[in-house]
C-alpha cells in the first residue's frame, strides 16, 4: 500500500482484525498432545460463514485451510466452500438482516460467545470495535452517507455518525460490518495492499499483524455483549456456570430424594429387629401354667420341707 493510499474494508481485512480479538489459545504442548481449542483460522472463518448460513455444512478436516489463507490475504473472494459473492446464501443473509434482524443478531452473538474474548482487562473487544471504526473512517471509498446495521435494535447508522458511538453492542456492530462487507464489498482483492501493509512478509514464518488500527481513537467506549440462544437454551458459558455436577461419595451419602407421601411408603427401607429371650408358650390340659422362657427355672416337685415324690 502506497503512502497516499487509504486502507480498505473487505472480507480479508475484517477477518484479520477479528482474529486479533480471539480467546486465549492453548499452549503448543497441548497442540502437540492433540488437544484443539477450536480457534484456528479455518474454524473462525466457518463461524463467520455460519452467521451468513446457519445450515452451512463443514467440509472435511483440512479442506478449508488453503481457502482461509487466501481469503485472509485478500487473494480470493469466492470459491469452493466459500459462500461469498453473488450466491443465494448472501441474498438470504441480506434479507434476514433487513427483515428478521433478531435472528441474524443471535447468530452473531453465538459467534462472539464461541470465539471472542470479552469483558477482560485487556479489552480485546473494545480494541476490535475501535480498529473497525478506524478502518471504516479511513476508507474513503465508503461514502459518508452509507449505512451500517450496527444498532442492537436493527437500526442503521451512517458512516458520518459512527465516530460518535460511545456505547456499542458488540454482536450488533460486528453483524452490521460483516453484512456490509459480504453484500457491498464482494471483491475481496481491494484489500490486498492493506493486508500486505498490516501483515508484512516474514520469510517462511507466518505473517503477524502490525497494523495498529484504532490506536488513534482515545475516547472511552462501553462495549457489551448479549446472551445467545442455542436451540432454545442459553449460551454454553451460562449453562456451565449454572449447572454443577458432583459425583463424590460424600454428596451421594447426603443426597435425599422426595417422591411424595405415597412413594415414601413404598420406598421405606426394611428394618432388622432382633428378639432376645422370646416368650414360648406351651399349654396342655386343664390348669396348665404359662412359663416364660427367661432363663433357667428350677422346680421343686416334692412336699414342702424336702423329700421327693416318687
Amino acid at each position: 500500500m502506497t503512502t497516499d493510499e487509504k486502507p480498505r474494508l473487505c472480507g480479508g481485512t475484517f477477518f484479520v482484525l477479528v482474529l486479533q480479538a480471539l480467546k486465549q489459545r492453548v499452549k503448543a504442548r497441548q497442540h502437540y498432545k492433540g488437544e484443539r481449542d477450536g480457534l484456528s483460522d479455518p474454524e473462525v472463518l466457518m463461524g463467520l460463514i455460519k452467521v451468513i448460513n446457519p445450515e452451512y455444512q463443514e467440509p472435511r478436516e483440512g479442506a478449508l485451510k488453503g481457502k482461509t489463507n487466501d481469503f485472509k490475504s485478500c487473494k480470493t473472494s469466492t470459491g469452493q466452500y466459500l459462500p461469498f459473492g453473488d450466491t443465494p446464501e448472501i441474498d438470504t443473509f441480506d434479507k434476514r438482516v433487513r427483515e428478521r434482524f433478531p435472528d441474524a443478531l443471535n447468530a452473531m452473538s453465538i459467534f462472539v460467545d464461541d470465539f471472542l474474548e470479552t469483558g477482560t482487562e485487556v479489552q480485546k473487544d473494545v480494541r476490535l470495535v475501535k480498529a473497525l471504526l478506524d478502518l471504516i473512517q479511513q476508507d474513503d471509498s465508503i461514502g459518508k452517507d452509507e449505512e451500517f446495521y450496527v444498532s442492537e435494535d436493527g437500526g442503521k447508522i451512517k458512516k458520518a455518525a459512527l465516530g460518535g458511538l460511545r456505547k456499542v453492542c458488540l454482536p450488533a456492530f460486528l453483524l452490521g460490518v460483516w453484512h456490509y462487507v459480504v453484500v457491498y464489498r464482494k471483491d475481496n482483492s481491494v484489500g490486498r495492499s492493506t493486508y500486505d501493509e498490516w501483515c508484512p512478509e516474514n520469510g517462511r514464518a507466518p505473517r503477524t499483524y502490525t497494523g495498529g488500527m484504532g490506536r488513534n481513537i482515545t475516547s472511552e467506549m462501553d462495549v457489551y455483549t448479549l446472551k445467545c440462544e442455542r436451540s432454545g437454551k442459553t449460551s454454553t458459558s451460562e449453562k456451565d456456570e449454572d449447572q454443577v455436577f458432583d459425583f463424590g461419595d460424600e454428596d451421594q451419602e447426603d443426597e435425599t430424594f422426595d417422591f411424595g407421601d405415597e412413594d415414601k411408603e413404598k420406598t421405606t427401607p426394611p428394618t432388622t429387629q432382633n428378639i432376645y429371650n422370646p416368650l414360648i408358650i406351651q399349654q396342655s390340659g386343664a390348669g396348665s401354667t404359662v412359663i416364660p422362657n427367661y432363663g433357667t427355672i428350677n422346680l421343686d416337685l416334692g412336699k414342702r420341707g424336702g423329700g421327693s415324690n416318687e
